[in-house]
């Protein structure tokens, strides 16, 4: 129990540096508990962006979407697992592995272990609720080596240590126009999976150009890009909608329970002035003091003035005004 308190306690007081500060610190999860009260912590509030995290939401910046995946963990149908298979951004994963272990008196057995981790993370779209299409015309000049400058990618110099590690790796000739590159050169330009190599006796991790471009740039939030960064993303990449998950960034497993006809997609898809009306009128005995923490949660949005919001919109497109909203 008092572990359980101080944990909480120190997941608030966390929550207070900047989040250039919460990158360098461990990730605390807020606790299976149905209530805490009372506990008292230090809040800042600026003005500032939240984040360049495309996956942040106004739910996920808040305790309401950790409260809603708890509420289903508990009392949703088919329970498909804990607040995680809820949660995009929680990826699926699977393992199976040899663990040997050692008994008392000093021998060894080997026992086949497995692991499995049900994320709720869609895996077209990867938690972010679109796709994109990157036009390789406005990534490569074809008609130039790499030497000479065939990336047009922002921060791909050619006389840069990016490009050095694409025309050293010795995957094809960096004196050579893509153009010519074989179907195998050209598939591990554009899309080989991270690799180790040496370049210049350093080493150095290659991957592909467009899994780089999507990791690097296409994860943050457009309108936190700096402006030339900006203006190369809307220039080279389409989004669209994802078509697995219609864009709530949960997999069909996650969209398939339900409470009253609501999964938590839906719940997050409603103007919180609407998600409050729902919730006053719902009645689970089971959950009866994480449903009034929901409640107070979502007062607290409308009080305030931000009950025009969903819970599914990105911190992104907030002014600053709205990026108050409650902790």
């Amino acid at each position: 129990m008092f572990g359980t308190i101080a944990a909480e306690s120190r997941r608030l007081i966390d929550e207070t540096y900047p989040a250039f500060v919460q990158g360098f610190m461990p990730s605390l999860n807020r606790p299976d508990v149905d209530s805490l009260e009372g506990l008292t912590t230090a809040i800042m509030v600026d003005q500032e962006r939240m984040g360049a995290n495309s996956r942040s939401t106004v739910g996920t910046a808040t305790d309401a979407n950790a409260l809603l995946r708890m509420l289903f963990s508990r009392v949703a149908q088919p329970h498909i697992g804990s607040p995680q298979a809820y949660s995009f951004n929680v990826a699926s994963i699977s393992g199976q592995g040899a663990v040997q272990m050692e008994n008392s008196r000093g021998t060894t057995t080997k026992e086949v272990r497995s692991f499995s981790i049900q994320g709720g993370q869609c895996p077209r779209c990867e938690g972010m609720g679109a796709v994109s299409d990157i036009d390789l015309s406005q990534v490569v000049d074809e008609s130039k080596s790499l030497r000479e400058g065939a990336i047009t990618v922002p921060g791909f110099t050619a006389d840069g240590w990016m490009v050095r590690i694409y025309a050293e790796a010795g995957f094809f000739d960096g004196d050579t126009p893509v153009k010519d590159f074989t179907q195998r050169q050209r598939d591990d330009f554009l899309y080989k999976e991270p690799v180790k190599v040496k370049v210049n006796g350093i080493n150095m991790t290659y991957e592909g150009l467009i899994p780089r471009i999507q990791k690097s740039m296409l994860a943050k939030d457009k309108e936190s890009m700096q402006p030339h960064i900006r203006a190369f993303v809307e220039r080279a990449v389409t989004f669209q909608t994802c078509p697995d998950c219609d864009g709530t960034r949960l997999n069909e497993t996650a969209r398939a329970s339900v409470i009253e006809g609501k999964s938590i997609a839906d719940l997050c898809r409603m103007q919180i002035t609407d998600l409050a009306t729902w919730f006053a009128g719902v009645d689970l005995p089971a959950a009866g003091p994480l449903v009034d923490g929901i409640r107070a949660v979502l007062t607290a949005f409308v009080d305030i003035g931000l009950g025009y919001l969903s819970l599914e919109r990105p911190t992104g497109t907030l002014s600053g005004e709205s990026r108050s909203a409650p902790r």
